[in-house]
């Protein structure tokens, strides 16, 4: 491997840029790349990496990729169901009876035993043989994309929580919100009662959910987004610890010191989260807050990257429901909390 190989790459993907060929081009970026990366010409490495961004940029707008959309027409049967479900969860005489199914309910959470199934039943083959690239909106390649039978099942995964958002979860907060009797009518002032009643908040960290629930109801995703985000972070992690869970880490830049763990895909994917929490439940949060293939709503909103058109009305019932979730399954005793598989 030589200087000249690298700088052949270069000039193959700069032709390719100036023909107009944006897919091509960003491909034989990464390759050249990945020869910068093993001569450390940081030079190179520094115009590769700018390049794929700006080239995958281009091609996201050039028509290059094509949006797929997944239909499914549901039989009259299937529709009576899944009002059947609706309904078992709005109406009824006590809102807090109505929130708590939410938490608890089998179907608003994807089974990775079921999603693990289909994607291997129906993965295509372009997903074993071809050599696969995952762009983000941003341009940036997305870490795992590159992996056949990881990336599929990331798809199928996604395809399954947006149908449980689609079907369930944000028409059940819909009509709870716009329920016409007094009872099982869901307001702001109800939620923050429920979120109380459970002892697990803190009233220091409650007062600023408060702030983020109160905006939830004037429509301000936004900031319920940004203040919802981090204060669920801080709320598992502190159920973790009253669970006997080490979430201490250990700094050693200048001098020994301690401090408590950001929450991160390591605790998610650790045997003592998913012993705890439940192993789907552990891979929905990471789904939704981590997941490079996912929503990654955390590193989006902890980083600044969360577009506008992202602070929506599904995504903050996303977060809502994650609180419901640890709400309705943990119960405090003697200041020791005990949960329950989820």
């Amino acid at each position: 491997m030589n200087t000249n190989e690298l700088q052949a790459a270069i000039d193959l993907a700069e032709s390719k840029e100036k023909s107009g060929d944006f897919f091509s081009a960003a491909i034989f970026y990464k390759e050249a790349l990945e020869l910068a990366l093993k001569q450390q010409n940081s030079k190179a490495i520094k115009l590769c990496k700018k390049k794929i961004v700006e080239t995958n940029k281009k091609s996201l707008t050039s028509g290059a990729f094509q949006e797929v959309e997944f239909t499914h027409e549901f039989s009259e049967d299937q529709q009576k169901i899944l009002e059947k479900i609706i309904l078992s969860v709005v109406n009824k005489d006590d809102i807090k009876k109505s929130l708590f199914i939410i938490g608890t309910h089998p179907f608003f959470y994807p089974k990775i035993n079921e999603v693990e199934a289909q994607s291997k039943k129906d993965m295509p083959i372009s997903h074993i043989m071809a050599t696969l690239t995952t762009v983000a909106d941003t341009g940036h390649i997305v870490s795992g994309g590159s992996l056949g039978e990881y990336s599929w099942f990331m798809q199928m995964y996604s395809l399954h929580q947006g149908m449980i958002m689609d079907m369930y979860l944000d028409r059940i907060f819909w009509h709870l919100m716009n329920s016409k009797t007094s009872k099982n009518k869901l307001t702001f002032k109800k939620l923050e009662k429920y979120f109380q009643s459970k002892g697990i908040i803190n009233p220091e960290q409650m007062n600023i959910i408060t702030i983020g629930l109160k905006q939830y109801f004037k429509e301000d995703y936004i900031s319920t987004l940004h203040i919802l985000i981090p204060q669920f972070e801080a709320l598992l992690l502190s159920i973790a610890q009253r669970c006997g869970i080490d979430i201490f880490a250990i700094d050693k830049k200048r001098d020994l010191a301690t401090r408590t763990a950001i929450l991160s895909e390591y605790h998610l994917d650790s045997e003592e989260f998913k012993k705890t929490f439940g192993e789907d439940f552990c891979r929905q949060v990471k789904f939704i807050l981590f997941e490079p293939l996912g929503y990654k709503l955390r590193h989006k909103v902890a980083h600044g990257e969360i577009t506008l058109k992202e602070c929506n009305f599904r995504n903050a019932n996303l977060i809502i429901y994650l609180y419901l979730v640890l709400l309705s399954r943990v119960e405090v005793k003697n200041k020791n909390s005990q949960t329950t598989d989820i």
